[in-house]
């Protein structure tokens, strides 16, 4: 397990490596930046930052050590697989589109918010198709959310990385619950027979669900329950053991039995069937939709958007102003 300090070390480290990108990667910790993230390409909404298709391979280098800093090998590889997903989708476009291919992995931004320092307050995120993580950082506490991660096509279908499935987990797991549900139980889960195009707590809308819908899991059995974590364990196990530990033991001492489990859509999706769910408890809330694309038609559903968010602590809300509460360096001012 990496320790807190050697985190923050490797994370001051790209600050760092190359003074004319910090200069176009810092913004004050309180920029409306910081929370102006999307998961759309960027010219449906421009990014701020540096983008990597500007970074020396040196820059390149320290933004992976500071992704690593964060992730498990598991979120490390979702993270950039997702990235290598776009130069496979730019390559699909540019058969169909060639004037139109805004896609692939040059086309993610890097954004530093405050001064990275042991007793400070700030922030770095990650922006660009299909991928936002956004940290937030106070003294030795790290706030996670929220955290963005889609692919296109969710399944590889052609081509040298024929069967690629980045988000394979997430997707059959999902699967695999509510079809362990008893009739019954999918009567309360299933909250609609067809399932919308999108997620509803995307970019600018964090606060679109605040009440629980569909089974809770107090209702569920033992084994059901298990798949539950199983499931919500895909999502917090993307951060390295010592976050993600911070992250169960805080979801599991606000009780599992609150948290709640929807679904809509078919159970059995056929290939052009949408479907979607959510987990929704008191300091987690989970999306998940596999729906097609803007403009597609009469093609199958390859399209997934996932999207984990803090009810209570998104962008570090609850962490800062336990941090300004408490610290010394605040109360003095």
């Amino acid at each position: 397990m990496r320790s807190r300090t050697s985190r923050r070390q490797h994370k001051t480290s790209w600050r760092h490596s190359s003074h004319r990108y910090v200069v176009r990667a810092a913004f004050p910790f309180d920029s409306e930046q910081r929370k102006d993230w999307s998961n759309v390409p960027y010219f449906g909404h421009p990014r701020e930052g540096v983008r990597f298709g500007e970074m020396s391979i040196e820059a390149h280098r320290k933004a992976h050590q500071l992704f690593q800093t964060v992730l498990s090998s598991q979120g490390y590889l979702k993270v950039s697989g997702i990235m290598h997903l776009d130069d496979l989708l730019k390559e699909i476009r540019s058969r169909t589109r060639p004037d139109r291919n805004p896609f692939g992995s040059e086309f993610y931004w890097m954004a530093i918010f405050g001064t990275p320092a042991p007793d400070s307050v700030w922030g770095w995120q990650l922006d660009g198709h299909h991928l936002a993580l956004n940290f937030t950082v106070a003294g030795d506490q790290i706030a996670v959310t929220p955290a963005f991660l889609g692919t296109n096509p969710a399944e590889v279908r052609e081509g040298a990385y024929s069967g690629w499935r980045i988000l394979g987990a997430e997707d059959d797991l999902g699967l695999q619950l509510i079809n362990a549900l008893t009739a019954e139980q999918q009567t309360r889960a299933i909250l609609a027979d067809t399932a919308m195009a999108g997620i509803i707590t995307g970019p600018g809308r964090g606060d679109a669900l605040k009440a629980y819908s569909g089974l809770p899991a107090a209702d569920m059995t033992p084994d059901q329950r298990g798949l539950l974590l199983r499931l919500i364990g895909e999502y917090i196990h993307n951060l390295d053991d010592a976050l993600a530990h911070e992250q169960m033991e805080r979801f599991q001492q606000a009780g599992i039995e609150k948290v709640y489990f929807a679904w809509m859509g078919p159970v059995h999706p056929g290939p052009r069937d949408r479907y979607y769910y959510r987990i929704h408890g008191p300091t987690l809330l989970i999306e998940f939709d596999n729906a097609e694309p803007p403009g597609q038609v009469d093609e199958d559903i390859n399209h997934i958007h996932t999207i984990w968010r803090d009810p209570m602590n998104d962008f570090g809300e609850d962490l800062l102003r336990k941090h300004y509460e408490e610290s010394p360096h605040h109360q003095n001012r």
